[in-house]
């Protein structure tokens, strides 16, 4: 005959004794058995009893043993833990209201002493259980696993700047959760957190996104904190850019030319900024810039030979218009020059990259151009094209 199963009595103490003594088991059954006892938990007058606070706290402490746990046979005691723990904390706090600074005990340096822990000290301990957890898992790149780990994390420790760094800028945009990372990292910030890392996350989110005003208001608050910085300001110009602001990408990009005489990328982007304007004197001026600090700087090259080629072609558009013999004869002889002026540019072009096929076809029309003027061309096209189509570049 199978005996009936001694029922199990509420104790706070028992529950206590055995989550000290590590048996999770034995301390869930107690605790589970003491919060759900009404006469335990709630006095004659219907209000929370003396010992109910403590007892949901340690059954939050319990249930996070449990889930933080490295040993098989606890970690199947429940299926999801967290938000028992959760609840269990809340009710905790929403009778205790801050009274009592501690509510569990703790053994004192591995001797049978049991002395008084903080609640800051248990969710610290709690905290860094979870963030463990966390850690390992986005090193095995589960992301989605690792940010409700440190989500978990942030419950004991909210303004924590290490935790909410993890959560906002690296877990969470891993995760592909966009909105919390954005809610983190402004929490980070407006906790004092100063790690770049952060602001850079906020624009590039806000920047996917396309919302352009807030990636601007993210990516000015390390712009002016580090005005040196080429990767954030460029990030800044990308904004410009892709809003087509062009005072606002030119008065960025002289801030960076004329606090670096050598800087030739903020030069040829000033050219190409006054290209997209249509301003030809300055993509001219800028581009003479980068020549100047680097002769072989490969797009300012081949941004000066297209510049002199249209020049040229327009001059021939002028020429052919013109009933004038003389006008037609002087504007042949511009051509001229600034064909003679674009050569060297094309030149150079290949020079660098000698199988590049627009630079061969640039310099292939500039020579057969040119042969009209000095019939040395001619020879000169003739071996670039068998040097194009022994490459086979397609030539007449």
């Amino acid at each position: 005959m199978l005996l009936a199963q001694k029922p199990i009595k509420p104790s706070v103490a028992k529950a206590e004794a055995a989550l000290l003594k590590g048996t999770l088991d034995e301390a869930k059954q107690v605790i589970d058995a003491t919060v759900s006892n009404q006469e335990y938990m709630v006095d004659k007058k219907g209000n929370p009893s003396k010992n109910s606070a403590k007892a949901w706290y340690l059954k939050g402490v319990i249930y996070a043993a449990i889930d933080t746990t490295n040993i098989e046979k606890y970690k199947s005691l429940e299926a999801n833990p967290f938000p028992i723990v959760k609840e269990s904390f809340t009710k905790s706090e929403e009778i205790d209201k801050g009274k009592n600074e501690s509510l569990v005990n703790a053994l004192y340096q591995g001797t049978q002493l049991p002395i008084p822990v903080t609640k800051s000290t248990v969710s610290g301990v709690l905290a860094q259980k979870y963030l463990e957890k966390a850690v390992k898992l986005h090193q095995a790149k589960d992301y989605k696993a690792a940010f409700t780990e440190i989500e978990k994390t942030l419950f004991f420790v909210p303004t924590d700047t290490t935790c909410l760094l993890y959560a906002g800028a690296y877990f969470a945009p891993q995760a592909k959760e966009d909105d919390k990372a954005i809610t983190y990292i402004k929490k980070y910030l407006s906790v004092g957190g100063t790690n770049p890392d952060a602001s850079l996350q906020l624009f590039n989110t806000y920047f996917n996104r396309k919302d352009w005003n807030s990636a601007l208001e993210a990516i000015h608050v390390l712009t002016n904190k580090y005005p040196d910085n080429i990767d954030y300001l460029n990030s800044e110009y990308n904004v410009y850019v892709q809003t087509n602001n062009l005072e606002g990408a030119k008065a960025l990009m002289l801030k960076r030319a004329n606090g670096d005489p050598n800087d030739t990328e903020s030069r040829y982007f000033l050219a190409l900024i006054g290209k997209k304007a249509g301003k030809t004197d300055e993509v001219k001026h800028w581009i003479e810039e980068v020549l100047k600090i680097n002769s072989d700087h490969f797009e300012g090259n081949e941004e000066m030979a297209i510049l002199l080629n249209n020049e040229a072609r327009a001059l021939n558009d002028q020429r052919n218009a013109s009933n004038d013999t003389k006008k037609r004869l002087d504007l042949r002889n511009q051509r001229y020059d600034v064909l003679k002026k674009a050569l060297p540019y094309a030149d150079k072009c290949v020079m660098i990259k000698s199988t590049d096929e627009t630079s061969l076809y640039t310099l292939l029309s500039l020579y057969e151009n040119l042969s009209s003027y000095d019939e040395a061309f001619e020879k000169k096209a003739i071996d670039l094209k068998k040097k194009m189509k022994a490459q086979g570049l397609e030539v007449d």
